[in-house]
């Protein structure tokens, strides 16, 4: 007979909280004889504890017809284990206090929850479970495969903008599975069967392939205990080779323009770019964090500034640039061009290459930079200040193949970037043939 988790761990519920000075926040790592990798960070500051559990493997390890796979079978690990019914994790957290969820991204799925420090064990064990021994079933695929069907035309199919997003990455990332919706095509969920969903948790789902982050009020030396007594039983297996996906550097200049009834008119800018861990000279990534808030970080930003303010041009611009990945990355332009003054996406796109082009010609203004400096180390800090960001953080660098101990090393690449970097960045990286342009405009402008 099983016996409840939850009714071993509320026992030890009333226990008095030690009374104690807090000490100051430290990080730790550990690997388990199994291959686990475990990172703690102890912070008394917190009345909570935060665990993610990340796995080496998403949408960028997927073959062709598999696409969305990695998120379905993320879905699947909550239907049942060896100790848990369908959605009793989820009860016996929420009956704690504490909350259990996960998310699929291209390069790893993570498993996260939220709980009171005594009942860390709670999350273990269930985390352990659900590594080692989960059902995933014939008859709960068949009904969780229409939830996933739902969860795409939900947050896709039904959405004009994740639409127009979807087919440009698709052509933005030609070499390699980082354009595929993490979701999945509808068509490949479609013919996903449960049989392939149990191989790909028996390839990707061990220890040996997985981070375990802890943050929040604990003791690093009990976390150690926890974790040796809930995933030191787990056997290590033989993982597939995990390759970095890689795209052409400058695969030539692609677009495409989509109609979408009643749809604003938005203009995305996409460039082939490397991230911190594919970069070749390692002032490349933070250069391109450091354009990025140049261009649109800000009201005072130059995008924002000229085209935005100035000449109206635009409705409003951001930039985007993930460093912290371990695959090639993009580096993005979107806005909301004003049809009635900019009179086409063409117009606008030309008076965004002029902005991009002022950067090539002239390195920026030293205070420029300065201020984008500041204002970039000041986001990253404050990022990392709640505990729930930092274990993400945490987790993000490992799969990302850095490491926490290096942070201090990055940061002072950062504060060595001159604005000749920032130049040679442009000049080399935001040109035309790393360059995908899409716009999504209104139905109605289709046949003008």
């Amino acid at each position: 007979m099983k016996r409840s988790i939850l009714g071993r761990w509320l026992i030890t519920l009333w226990l008095p909280a030690t009374a104690f000075a807090i000490p100051a926040p430290s990080t730790q790592e550990f690997i388990l004889d199994n291959g686990l990798k475990l990172i703690v960070h102890e912070d008394h500051r917190s009345a909570v504890v935060h665990t993610h559990l990340w796995y080496r493997v998403g949408s960028n390890n997927e073959p062709p017809g598999q696409s969305g796979i990695s998120h379905a079978v993320e879905h699947m690990v909550f239907n049942g284990s060896s100790k848990l019914c369908s959605g009793e994790g989820d009860h016996i957290l929420q009956t704690l206090g504490g909350s259990d969820n996960a998310t699929t991204r291209n390069d790893t799925t993570l498993y996260f929850q939220t709980l009171a420090p005594h009942a860390l064990g709670v999350s273990f064990e269930i985390l352990a479970d659900r590594m080692s021994t989960a059902h995933l079933s014939a008859a709960q695929w068949l009904g969780e495969r229409e939830v996933i069907k739902n969860e795409r035309s939900e947050s896709v199919d039904n959405s004009h903008v994740q639409r127009g997003l979807e087919m440009t990455l698709r052509i933005a990332s030609p070499s390699s599975a980082a354009g595929n919706p993490t979701i999945g095509w509808k068509h490949d969920l479609d013919r996903l069967n449960v049989e392939e969903l149990q191989h790909w948790y028996r390839r990707w789902y061990a220890p040996n392939n997985a981070i375990l982050v802890v943050t929040g009020g604990i003791e690093t030396e009990h976390v150690k205990a926890l974790a040796e007594r809930y995933f030191g039983g787990i056997a290590r297996r033989e993982v597939p080779v995990n390759k970095i996906a890689l795209e052409v550097a400058a695969p030539g200049e692609r677009k495409i323009t989509q109609y979408f009834a009643h749809q604003p008119a938005m203009l995305h800018m996409l460039f082939n770019v490397p991230s911190m861990s594919t970069q070749t000279d390692p002032r490349t990534a933070p250069s391109l964090e450091l354009l990025r808030e140049l261009l649109a970080g800000g009201r005072s930003a130059l995008l924002n500034a000229q085209l935005v303010h100035n000449e109206a041009l635009l409705i409003a611009v951001t930039a985007e640039y993930n460093a912290i990945s371990r695959s090639d990355e993009l580096f993005s332009i979107t806005s909301f061009p004003d049809l009635e003054k900019a009179k086409s996406t063409d117009a606008a796109t030309q008076r965004i290459w002029a902005v991009i082009d002022s950067l090539k010609n002239a390195p920026p203004a030293l205070e420029d930079l300065e201020r984008a400096r500041t204002q970039l180390i000041a986001q990253q800090v404050f990022k990392r200040d709640e505990l729930e960001d930092h274990a993400r953080y945490l987790g993000e660098l490992e799969i990302a193949d850095l490491s926490w101990r290096t942070q201090q090393a990055r940061l002072d690449v950062m504060k060595s970037i001159t604005p000749e970097d920032i130049q040679r960045t442009a000049q080399r990286f935001l040109v035309r043939d790393r360059l995908t342009t899409s716009a999504v405009l209104p139905l109605e402008r289709a046949h003008e």
